[in-house]
């Protein structure tokens, strides 16, 4: 992967989530701290977007929520900036510094190997969402149809327990600055999910970029287990990535 320099750009990695689910892993470290292989899940991050030569990085992060453990493991290498409460998945970006004219916002605990060098010079005003075929299986035997001449249906084609490929977001976006401080404001914003904001911007115009690699939401024990095989040099299975 080739480096750039895109002057405009800031990374802000996401990592104010409590991590319940992961709890029996990081007892009472963050989340972000979680262990991946032989570093952490912000370590991670941190690596995958180093690439970049972002302006600014910064770490969201939220105050009572090992925010003080994060600042240390990210010393010299982020700017650490905290939510004074919890602020949902995407309140928190309102106190993003000024200067970056994009941003791209990462979920931590998202483990992929999309291309993040290839998404900032394809992303498009005013978001582009990455986004992930996920495998569903449906099992029971799904049917085509199609109208009959005497005015009902007629079963044209069976598949015998497809697994359908459905699109997901990935936790991966990258946001023009003005259109992502028009949601969420300017250092004054309110408790926000990124769901909402993402769906604010839909009339403006969402880009999708898909992702044909591996993904997985690392967000519990057995899913960070499979990260972490998939980092060693394991082969996932469909459902995996």
């Amino acid at each position: 992967m080739s480096e750039v320099s895109d002057g405009g750009l800031g990374v802000v990695i996401v990592a104010g989530g409590e991590g319940r689910r992961l709890s029996t892993v990081t007892g009472v470290l963050p989340k972000a701290l979680a262990p991946l292989g032989d570093t952490t899940l912000l370590g991670h991050q941190l690596e995958q977007c180093a690439p970049l030569n972002a302006v600014c990085t910064v770490v969201l992060t939220c105050l009572g929520r090992g925010d003080d453990a994060i600042a240390a493991h990210v010393l010299g290498r982020a700017l650490v900036v905290r939510e004074p409460r919890p602020l949902g998945t995407a309140g928190g970006l309102h106190l993003l510094p000024p200067g970056p004219s994009r941003w791209l916002v990462v979920n931590v605990d998202h483990v992929s190997d999309v291309d993040r060098v290839a998404l900032v010079r394809e992303a498009q005003a005013p978001v582009t969402a990455v986004l992930w075929r996920a495998p569903v299986p449906v099992d029971e035997g799904v049917v085509e149809l199609s109208a009959a001449e005497d005015g009902g249906l007629r079963l044209t084609a069976w598949q015998e327990r497809p697994i359908l490929k459905l699109p997901v977001t990935t936790g991966m976006y990258v946001f023009e600055d003005a259109a992502l401080r028009s949601v969420v404001g300017n250092g004054k914003g309110g408790p926000l999910d990124m769901p909402d904001l993402v769906c604010a911007l839909i009339p403006a115009g969402v880009h999708a970029h898909m992702h044909d690699g591996y993904w997985i939401d690392a967000g519990t024990p057995d899913r960070l287990s499979k990260a972490v095989r998939w980092l060693q040099g394991g082969v996932p299975s469909p459902a995996e990535g």
